[in-house]
C-alpha cells in the first residue's frame, strides 16, 4: 500500500486470513495513518491515529467505522470546525433530543443527524452558530426569540400557567362552609 492511499473500508475480520490474498497471519496494527484531503492545489495530507487490520503479505489494510471516525475528526481539526463528537456533546449539554435541538435552532433534523454521524461537515457559518450555542446565554436568548422552551421533553417552568386565586374574606367564608356530601346514585 502506498503512503497516503486510503485503506479499503470493510468490516475487519477477527480471523487471521486476509480477504484479498488469503494469507494467514493478518493482525491489528496501530499506526499514524496519513491520508489526502481536498484536491488539486488545495489537497493536503492529514494524519489520524488508527488501528487497522493489516496483511503483511499483500499490504492490504482495512479500517472499520471507528477508524473512519478518527479520520473525520482529523478533517474537522484541519478545517477548524466542531467535530461530530463536539456537536453531539453540545446538544446533550442541553439534554435535548435531535428533534428538539433542531426545533429550537431551526436546523434541519436530518442535517444535524448527518453532522453528528460524521457523514458531512458543516460550513463555517453553521459552525460559528454552533459555537455560539455553546454559551448558555445564547441558547436562552434563542429559546426566548423562538418561543420554544422545551427542555428534555418537558415544559419549562415559564410555560406552566396556573389560575390565580385571590384570597378575600368571601373566599375564606365559602371555604369554611364547604362540606363533602354523599353522592346519590339511582339504580335501575
Amino acid at each position: 500500500m502506498q503512503s497516503g492511499s486510503r485503506p479499503r473500508r470493510e468490516k475487519p475480520t477477527t480471523g487471521d486470513i486476509c480477504p484479498s490474498c488469503g494469507h494467514k497471519g493478518t493482525g491489528r496494527k496501530e499506526e499514524e495513518y496519513e491520508f489526502p484531503y481536498g484536491s488539486g492545489e488545495t489537497e493536503v495530507m492529514l494524519k489520524a491515529n488508527v488501528t487497522c487490520v493489516a496483511c503483511p503479505n499483500c499490504g492490504l489494510k482495512l479500517i472499520d467505522q471507528a477508524q473512519e471516525e478518527a479520520c473525520h475528526e482529523a478533517v474537522c481539526r484541519h478545517l477548524g470546525v466542531m467535530s461530530p463528537t463536539q456537536i453531539r456533546g453540545l446538544r446533550e449539554m442541553y439534554r435535548l433530543k435531535q428533534r428538539e435541538f433542531a426545533e429550537v435552532t431551526s436546523l434541519g433534523e436530518a442535517t444535524l443527524s448527518r453532522w453528528e454521524r460524521g457523514l458531512t461537515v458543516q460550513n463555517r457559518a453553521y459552525d460559528n452558530f454552533l459555537y455560539l450555542l455553546g454559551f448558555e446565554e445564547n441558547m436562552r436568548r434563542l429559546r426566548e426569540r423562538t418561543g420554544i422552551l422545551v427542555m428534555n421533553s418537558e415544559k419549562a417552568p415559564e410555560e406552566v400557567t396556573f389560575r390565580e386565586l385571590v384570597v378575600t374574606e368571601e373566599v375564606l367564608a365559602r371555604q369554611e362552609e364547604f362540606q363533602l356530601r354523599p353522592c346519590l346514585t339511582t339504580e335501575n
